[in-house]
């Protein structure tokens, strides 16, 4: 048993979304890669740790990585 959530996304809802960002010209199989997509990132969007409240700073969840060279510009 997976304990993956069952997200479900259609066609027309992929559809109807490549539409609004201004993708008319996209084909069938197109939209199934973007359908595709979508429930990865539903998916990927449901772990992200999130804070308790808006008044509390994700620091301790998310850090800078260091520059390469070194300095603190």
């Amino acid at each position: 048993m997976s304990n993956e959530p069952d997200i479900a996304v259609s066609n027309a809802e992929a559809e109807a979304f490549a539409r609004r960002i201004g993708l008319t010209w996209v084909s069938a199989e197109d939209t199934a890669r973007l359908r595709e997509a979508m429930i990865t990132i539903a998916r990927a969007g449901l772990v992200v740790p999130r804070v308790s409240s808006k008044f509390v700073q994700p620091a301790f969840v998310f850090s800078v990585a260091p520059r390469a060279n070194g300095s603190k510009e």
